[in-house]
């Protein structure tokens, strides 16, 4: 559109990044804002607290960004990132223990420390000549019109030096500065009233320690999963880049959260289902530093959207808009899903100026994040002190958890009798973000998984199901899971149609 001139994206993190890139397709100026001066090397950043911790792209995440950004996985490989291709995938839970060999999906996603990949994309952006970025400079406020119906800017201070506030026009903003958004008490500051948000309290803490590796060691992603009801936390071994591996434990509901003491940590490996594999590893590997932990105490989905007021020349995306645990590692790929969501509203806007762009875009943005955040959701409600608040009803919480008990139980069973990964390779996609839960959660891999012997797991969920005819069980399911609205792209469909072989073993 011709009258789309300038954008400014509060924040250079991965989503701020993603964001700018994206914009640059369609304004002829961008402006990235940062409170920080940028490292001259791949190091963290002060303003991004989680950097420390391990980062992985989803597969989907991994797709949208390749878009973006061409050859940018080859390039972190090249800087010593570790490909996930030829990674042997090793699975613990209580069900057993699941080694897929095999490349699950034809992804190639690298494993890199935020910091690598920070450093890769922020590269990439300088080169393109009509984005700029302001460090050491905070945003203060909002431009609004006299109407207060259109953001036509932001205030701006510099951190050092005169730190005088200054006026930056811009056609768009896009506040990308992640759980530290100050975006509500703006929106408050220019008279609008916010709705209340959905928040999951969930009180989750995960402690990260590094490891120089002394000896060869294979390239595996070890995943020892958790059980909530038996107070067993989650383990997570993988391979960072160079010479580096990290492990991190992890737990939700507020309960004795991983330690940060060494002594503490190598005991609490001890009791992960794949504990035998983990200290095996440990003999190869050397620390680098003690554990470093985190602590969440909520996930909070903001619901913009439903604001009728809802100024335009402003959007939201990343943590900003909706933060999740980030032990599922859907973050980067959420934000790369919201960006992507963007883009095609505004080339649809080129097409058809619509002056409810940004409230439908929003709108947009939640359907096509819902499966991320109601999968998180379910998974982190297992624990004893996680709950679910605000004025927004998260739907068939019991009847998941039952549905995944069992499909895991029996995907376990296919993978070590039948040596027939096909279920995991299901449950993979959807965690994935790529399958939608509409075809996992449907009537015939109900029927499939409840034939169990009469297991503990089949009569808990037969008892949620609450209907014996399988020829009821798709509307039963149709009644208690969610309407996913947003219908995936035409680059999904196509992905899910290459790989249904593999699905359908």
């Amino acid at each position: 559109m011709s009258d789309m001139k300038k954008a400014v994206v509060i924040g250079a993190g991965i989503a701020g990044l993603i964001t700018a890139r994206m914009l640059s397709d369609y304004y002829k100026e961008v402006i990235i804002i940062e409170r920080d001066e940028f490292p001259t090397e791949p190091l963290n950043r002060q303003g991004v607290p989680q950097s420390f911790h391990p980062h992985r792209v989803q597969p989907r995440g991994g797709l949208i960004m390749e878009h973006y950004f061409p050859g940018y996985n080859e390039e972190l490989i090249a800087l010593g990132a570790i490909s996930s291709h030829e990674e042997k995938l090793v699975v613990t839970n209580k069900y057993g223990t699941l080694v897929n060999k095999e490349d699950p999906s034809s992804f190639k996603i690298a494993s890199s420390s935020r910091a690598l990949m920070e450093w890769v994309l922020r590269n990439r952006i300088q080169e393109i000549s009509q984005i700029s970025f302001l460090t050491n400079t905070e945003v203060t406020g909002l431009l609004v019109s006299e109407d207060k119906r259109s953001i036509t800017g932001i205030y701006t201070k510099e951190r050092r030096g005169e730190k005088r506030e200054k006026q930056l026009p811009a056609d768009m903003v896009i506040d990308a500065s992640g759980r530290s958004s100050k975006l509500i008490r703006w929106l408050e500051q220019i008279g609008l009233s916010v709705p209340e948000p959905e928040v999951l309290k969930v009180s989750l803490g995960y402690s990260t320690r590094y490891y120089k590796i002394k000896s060869s060691i294979p390239n595996e992603w070890v995943m020892s999963d958790s059980d909530p009801e038996q107070g067993i936390r989650a383990g997570i071994f993988t391979r960072i880049e160079d010479d580096i591996a990290g492990l991190i434990l992890f737990n939700a509901g507020g309960d004795e959260y991983p330690s940060t003491q060494p002594e503490e940590f190598q005991e609490q490996l001890k009791h992960l289902f794949a504990s035998d594999k983990i200290v095996e590893l440990m003999e190869r590997l050397e620390p680098v530093q003690g554990p470093r932990g985190y602590r969440i105490s909520e996930s909070v989905r903001q619901h913009f959207e439903i604001m009728e007021d809802w100024p335009s020349g402003l959007l939201v995306l990343g943590d900003a808009f909706c933060s999740f645990d980030p032990i599922h590692g859907q973050g980067i790929t959420v934000a790369a899903i919201e960006a992507e969501t963007i883009g095609k509203c505004l080339e649809a806007q080129q097409i058809h100026h619509d002056p409810q762009f940004e409230r439908k875009a929003l709108l947009r943005m939640q359907q096509a994040i819902e499966p991320a955040w109601w999968l998180s959701s379910v998974a982190d409600l297992r624990w004893n002190g996680v709950e679910h608040g605000g004025p927004f009803e998260l739907k068939g919480v019991a009847f998941a958890q039952k549905f995944i008990n069992l499909f895991t139980k029996q995907a376990m069973k296919k993978a070590s009798q039948e040596k027939d990964n096909h279920l995991f390779f299901m449950q993979f996609l959807m965690n994935a973000l790529i399958l939608p839960p509409s075809e996992y959660f449907k009537s015939d891999i109900l029927n499939m998984i409840l034939d169990d012997n009469g297991s503990k797991e089949e009569m808990e969920l037969r008892a949620e199901l609450s209907v014996q005819d399988p020829e009821l069980f798709q509307q039963r399911i149709d009644e208690i899971i969610p309407s996913f609205q947003l219908e995936y792209d035409e680059q999904i469909k196509k992905l899910l149609e290459s790989l249904q072989p593999a699905m359908s073993k």
